[in-house]
């Protein structure tokens, strides 16, 4: 319009031409420049001022009263204002001018008059002519995204308010939030949630309009192709969408459908082409993959690709160790209520629920092996969809490949932890078996499960009658530490005497005693069906240890149990070998060994040799049963009254020496002497002893024997019962 007015505008008039919304803000103006020198002083007139404020302007008047509004300003400037009216009667916009005064009037009305019936036509035309040559470039456009991208700037350039944003439809005329095609990424923020909140089915009949969101459907041999979108911008001056925007956006989509149309069916031939080639792919790279976690990220991979409108669910029913989001199949879960179905059916399964108050597509794949079923693909769509047979064919190709490369890996991971385990188990039974000290076998036990279960604390415990102690710990500071019987974890493990596996701890048992922990392993040590000990493994991560952990450690406590016993069995045999079964004190074959070792080592020790006085008259009176006892009474006061490291001997008949490395003369006299008091005073019946007692010293008698040592000690126990007994001699 400003085009015809500029060109039949008279040389002497000047002033500006303008377009306004329906609320009377300004949209568009236009300068009417006359070629006299002569410039009016006219009001401003910028975008986004509204000229119908007051509601005594001519803008004003012609939207109250839908007809031609002339009006003389307070400055004698003059207003002239068509309103432009939309099929319902309704004002949909205003196209007026503003001229000055003075000598320049003319009929301002009459002018406007004149060219009111062009106004119609010429929008008509134009939008026509608009509509026409944006298909016309777009159609130009190689592939289908780009065609709608075109389409969809140049409308919005062309209505100039609001964005302009399209979506692909699928064969049942839905809106696919996923297929969604902006002008920028603001319009794609404000429709897409828009989009996902709303399940919009469309129709060729049913167009939605309103002021803020206009939807044309387009629609081409019956077939579902695109929604057109006119929506809400940021702008704080949008006035919304009229019945003329609503046309030239039905106009664009009805002249566009038929090469739309080719375009999306080439574009569809394409995609099926190219999601085959990827199914194919996809296929191939998870029956070569060994490695369950890599399978599982390639599942989830292919399926973000294949089906990117689509949320993705793994439910398993086997432990893989994985830190991937997989969940367990649960068959009381509401959730898993659909993959429950299709694990249980061994088919897929496809059906719609409400969730979160929307009505949603559910798919159900099973991952099915040839040995059984190793969980389900649960496929959430944001919507209700339905999904075509090439569609259900695909899923079910996928799931059952996924499910296949699944058990292969599966496979070879159980293939590869057992030799793991037989090498190991082969590896503990040799260092086991080859030393035959339980120290040592307590060590390596604890440094094995340090190394294979990488946890924060590992402990062997040993259980007493009423406590555990702790025989051998990852933190040494907590060796020989005692733990009641009857602390809750323990208390459980001693009543059931199975082993036990926790990932989390339970509200009733609280911290554990050694450590807190959230996983926990615990397998009983047993020896003849009794509780003797406790394999312990402790961690602060939650779900730390899996299944096969737990059957490893079972494996450590059968093989721990057994050197165990062997152990101690062979301790058992090595000091009844050196001990004196009656007494309980050291054989003199032992003895013997322990002074030369002495002789060698220490600069100086002690020997007492000690004599049952009248021996022979205690067994006449009292018999020999009576005779053994007095025997143990005075081995038991004997160990007594010396040290841990001294070594007290049954010598022969009634006699039994005590040496004493590093002990001088003076000294060794006094422990003897205590030992005779004491045998005096406390054995029934009554008996006493005369002592002998000797020192060597290496800087004395460099050449001293074990034989020479006790033929001192010997001399000086003679001397004593010669002088009358229940004393002692020197040597």
């Amino acid at each position: 319009m400003s085009r015809f007015f500029l060109r039949t505008w008279q040389e002497r008039h000047s002033g500006f031409l303008f377009l306004t919304d329906r609320d009377g803000r300004v949209l568009k103006a236009a300068p009417l420049k006359s070629r006299q020198s002569w410039t009016p002083s006219l009001p401003p007139i910028a975008v986004g001022v509204n000229l119908a404020e007051g509601g005594d302007t001519a803008v004003a008047q012609a939207i109250r009263s839908k007809q031609v509004a002339v009006k003389a300003a307070d400055s004698n400037l003059y207003w002239g204002v068509v309103p432009l009216l939309g099929d319902d009667g309704s004002v949909c916009a205003t196209i007026g001018m503003v001229v000055p005064p003075g000598g320049n009037q003319f009929d301002i009305a009459g002018c406007l008059l004149g060219v009111e019936s062009l106004l119609s036509l010429g929008y008509e035309a134009y939008l026509d002519q608009a509509a026409a040559e944006i298909v016309m470039y777009a159609s130009q456009c190689d592939r289908e995204r780009d065609m709608v991208k075109y389409v969809i700037e140049h409308v919005q350039e062309k209505i100039g308010k609001g964005y302009c944003s399209a979506a692909k439809l699928d064969e049942n005329g839905y809106v696919m939030p996923g297929e969604l095609v902006c002008t920028d990424q603001r319009a794609h923020d404000l429709l897409s949630e828009y989009l996902f909140q709303n399940s919009i089915k469309c129709t060729e009949q049913v167009n939605e309009k309103n002021g803020h969101l206009v939807l044309i459907p387009v629609f081409c041999e019956d077939k579902p192709l695109y929604a057109f979108f006119l929506h809400e911008s940021s702008e704080q001056w949008f006035s919304g969408f009229d019945e003329q925007d609503a046309a030239f956006l039905a106009n664009v989509g009805e002249k566009l459908k038929n090469v739309l149309l080719r375009a999306v069916t080439t574009g569809d031939i394409l995609k099926k082409a190219q999601k085959k080639d990827m199914l194919y792919s996809l296929t191939r790279k998870m029956l070569a993959s060994i490695d369950v976690n890599d399978v599982l990220t390639e599942i989830m991979e292919s399926v973000g690709q294949l089906y990117p409108g689509f949320e993705l669910d793994i439910y398993l029913t086997v432990d893989t160790n994985t830190t991937l989001p997989v969940k367990q199949l649960s068959f009381q879960d509401e959730a898993c209520d659909f993959s429950s179905k299709a694990y249980m059916q061994g088919s897929l399964i496809v059906g719609s629920k409400h969730i979160s108050g929307r009505q949603v597509t559910i798919v159900a794949a099973p991952l099915m092996g040839k040995q059984g079923i190793y969980g389900v693909l649960q496929l959430t769509s944001g919507k209700l969809v339905e999904i075509d047979d090439n569609g259900m064919e695909q899923i079910g190709i996928l799931a059952e490949t996924a499910g296949t490369a699944f058990e292969n890996a599966q496979l070879y991971q159980q293939s590869r932890n057992l030799i793991r385990e037989l090498r190991l188990i082969n590896e503990m039974a040799k260092q086991l078996n080859r030393s035959l000290d339980v120290q040592e076998i307590l060590r390596f036990v604890t440094s094995l499960m340090l190394d294979n279960f990488a946890a924060e604390y590992c402990a062997i415990l040993e259980k007493s009658d009423d406590c555990f102690t702790v025989l051998s710990s990852s933190l040494p500071e907590q060796i020989g530490r005692t733990i009641s019987v009857e602390e809750s974890l323990l208390s459980e493990i001693v009543r059931d005497k199975e082993p036990i596996i926790l990932a989390s701890p339970r509200p009733e048992s609280g911290e554990f005693s050694l450590m807190p922990y959230a996983s926990l392993m615990a397998v009983p040590l047993l020896h003849e069906a009794e509780v003797v000990g406790l394999l312990l493994v402790l961690d602060s991560r939650r779900n730390f240890f899996g299944f096969d952990d737990f059957k490893l450690l079972q494996i450590f406590g059968q093989h721990t149990s057994l050197a165990m016993t062997n152990a101690l069995l062979h301790s058992e045999v090595e000091r009844m070998a050196i001990t004196d079964n009656l007494t309980g004190l050291f054989v003199r074959r032992y003895l013997d060994e322990q002074i030369a070792a002495s002789l060698e080592q220490d600069s100086f020790g002690s020997l007492i040799l000690v004599d049952i006085d009248l021996f022979k008259e205690v067994n006449d009176t009292y018999g020999h049963q009576m005779g053994d006892e007095v025997l143990v009474q005075v081995a038991g006061l004997i160990k007594q009254n010396i040290r841990e490291g001294d070594i007290a001997a049954r010598w022969g008949g009634e006699e039994m020496a005590i040496y004493l490395p590093n002990v001088d003369l003076l000294t060794a006299l006094n422990i003897a002497n205590r030992i005779r008091s004491r045998v005096e005073t406390e054995t029934k019946p009554q008996v006493t002893i005369s002592s002998g007692v000797v020192q060597w010293d290496r800087t004395v008698q460099k050449e001293m024997t074990v034989s020479r040592l006790f033929h001192l000690a010997d001399l000086a126990l003679y001397e004593a019962k010669n002088k009358g007994r229940n004393q002692i001699c020197l040597a």
